[in-house]
């Protein structure tokens, strides 16, 4: 038997809806009525009947229920056994900004010495889109992100808040004062989630930016090389701030970013993916659910 067969029956007798099943499982509606006719002529029994425009599942339908339920989760443990079997050893991580790498960096490293054998292979990605399609195509077991994702296929659960501070050389104080409004600013290009956080600021300020770049890093070494006050994650900064090459202004708005995981709701996870997501989770510095998913599963 066809096992999407029998998801795409539990999504029907779950929403008593072919419209919204289609809508859930990605198929068309002929689809998902040749799917459940499909099923019914294997148990030669009906599973729903239709009274005008209304769905009713039948008594075998309820009866079979259960059982389906059943077979997904027996295969889903065959498949995670079988995983655990296998010599592909590797976590295949997206990361939707590069400052996301310095936050799982010490993660990382506690892992690769719980895990020697476990190659890690991460990937940046240049765009949401590339991160999104990534999950869904299985090309990343889970990807960090800035952006809010709203997809029905992909689970989100915030794991890190980041501060962001306002920096420059100290040269640049010498010449434009305390007043962080007086000082030229570098800024990230239109689009970023970074922008987006301290654009309504600069607007308001009537701050017109002298530089504009696609990347934090980039922005990290224009700032290093004084050429005006940037808007940084405070751990991209911080070994520079702690030996004086930058200074942080601290009559600014208080402002940060929240990094997320996503990966695809019916990713089965292999024991070292879930020990990191674990790791990940448990040094989480915001409130999340994401410990008790991962436990219950």
């Amino acid at each position: 038997m066809d096992l999407r067969l029998v998801k795409t029956f539990l999504s029907v007798a779950k929403t008593e809806n072919i419209t919204q099943a289609a809508e859930e499982m990605k198929f068309s509606q002929p689809a998902i009525t040749a799917q459940i006719k499909a099923l019914e002529e294997h148990f030669g029994v009906l599973l729903f009947e239709r009274v005008g425009k209304k769905l009713y599942i039948t008594e075998a339908g309820k009866g079979l229920i259960g059982y389906a339920e059943r077979l997904l989760i027996i295969h889903r443990e065959a498949q995670a056994t079988l995983q655990e079997h296998s010599y592909d050893k590797t976590i295949k991580i997206g990361l939707g900004t590069a400052v996301a790498a310095h936050t799982l960096s010490p993660i990382l490293q506690e892992f690769q010495k719980a895990m020697p054998n476990v190659v890690i292979s991460i990937e940046h990605c240049f765009n949401l889109p590339i991160t999104v399609k990534g999950i869904l195509d299985n090309g990343f077991d889970f990807a960090m992100v800035h952006d809010e994702i709203s997809h029905n296929r992909i689970l989100q659960f915030n794991v890190a808040v980041q501060k962001l501070v306002w920096v420059a050389r100290p040269c640049l104080v010498e010449k434009y004062g305390n007043d962080v409004w007086q000082h030229p600013f570098i800024v990230l290009k239109q689009g970023s989630i970074y922008r987006k956080i301290y654009d309504g600021v600069l607007r308001e300020k009537n701050i017109r930016p002298v530089l504009e770049y696609s990347d934090s890093e980039a922005i990290r070494q224009a700032a290093l090389n004084g050429l005006g006050v940037g808007i940084l994650p405070e751990i991209l900064v911080r070994d520079s701030l702690n030996d004086g090459m930058l200074i942080e202004f601290t009559q600014v708005p208080k402002l940060e970013s929240i990094f997320s995981v996503i990966f695809h709701k019916e990713k089965i996870f292999t024991k070292p993916t879930h020990a990191l997501l674990t790791m990940l989770a448990t040094r989480a510095n915001l409130k999340s659910s994401f410990l008790d998913y991962l436990q219950s599963l």
